[in-house]
């Protein structure tokens, strides 16, 4: 912890306030008493006693701007194409005052370089603020709208970052197969088009009965062996909003939706 400023930088995974309090945050009370220095922070904790409420103020924390999605293109050997649906989002993570080596801490974020060369996320720090949007297999692209191809560039632009706004932003590339957004909407057209469908078969005259017949009889006479099979000639049909309403179809192109 920081004298001054009342800041933790370092939590033991094996406290119980591991589950809390994080690197970065800031001590504002301890059990209603206001700490304004180490030395009231010092005495509260000398006191004896088995537990203590802890107030604290977050300072870091992340959030993230989904930009756009599109298609990624591979010219492999033999001029092989390989498309891959891909997403960038803008990821801004916050962090307290911290020393590089705090902030490093703070972060808990690990890279290295995939087979082409990007930065690519390795693992993040389970209790690191980088978990919180990052995931393995992310590609970072640019910190702060730098582009960064090396860990050296990235160390300093995201230092540089830090010392000067309390902030940096990542910009992110992550393939859409992880089902990182599971909450993407459909197009307009197509839910219209699907909502007009779902009307059609609720205003249809002839519903579907809901009470079925059990297969099995529950008293079924042994020494009754013929059955009677009769087939309905009367056919309810009903039309499907896409086959009338085609033209209300966007048309869109390839990789696109």
């Amino acid at each position: 912890m920081k004298d001054k400023k009342l800041q933790i930088i370092h939590v033991d995974p094996e406290a119980p306030a591991s589950k809390w309090a994080f690197s970065g945050d800031t001590i504002i009370a301890v059990d209603e008493i206001r700490v304004r220095d180490a030395r009231t922070l010092r005495n509260i904790m000398n006191r004896p006693t088995t537990k203590a409420t802890l107030r604290i103020r977050r300072n870091t924390y992340s959030h993230s701007r989904r930009i756009k999605s599109t298609v990624e293109t591979f010219v492999m050997k033999h001029e092989t194409k390989l498309l891959r649906a891909i997403s960038i989002y803008l990821v801004c993570v916050h962090v307290g005052n911290l020393t590089p080596p705090d902030l490093t801490d703070a972060l808990g974020l690990s890279v290295s370089y995939d087979a082409r060369e990007r930065l690519e996320v390795v693992s993040t720090r389970k209790k690191g603020v980088a978990a919180i949007h990052l995931h393995p297999g992310d590609t970072i692209k640019e910190v702060n709208g730098h582009p960064v191809a090396s860990k050296s560039m990235l160390q300093y632009w995201i230092l540089a970052s830090m010392e000067a706004n309390g902030f940096v932003e990542f910009l992110i590339q992550c393939d859409m197969d992880k089902d990182t957004e599971p909450d993407q909407e459909m197009p307009q057209d197509v839910k219209a088009i699907t909502e007009r469908q779902l009307k059609t078969i609720r205003s249809s005259p002839n519903k579907v009965q809901q009470t079925r017949k059990a297969i099995l009889k529950k008293h079924q006479s042994p020494l009754k062996t013929k059955q009677t099979l009769k087939i309905c000639d009367k056919v309810t049909e009903l039309p499907i909003a896409s086959d009338w309403d085609e033209k209300k179809l966007k048309k869109v192109k390839k990789g696109q939706h």
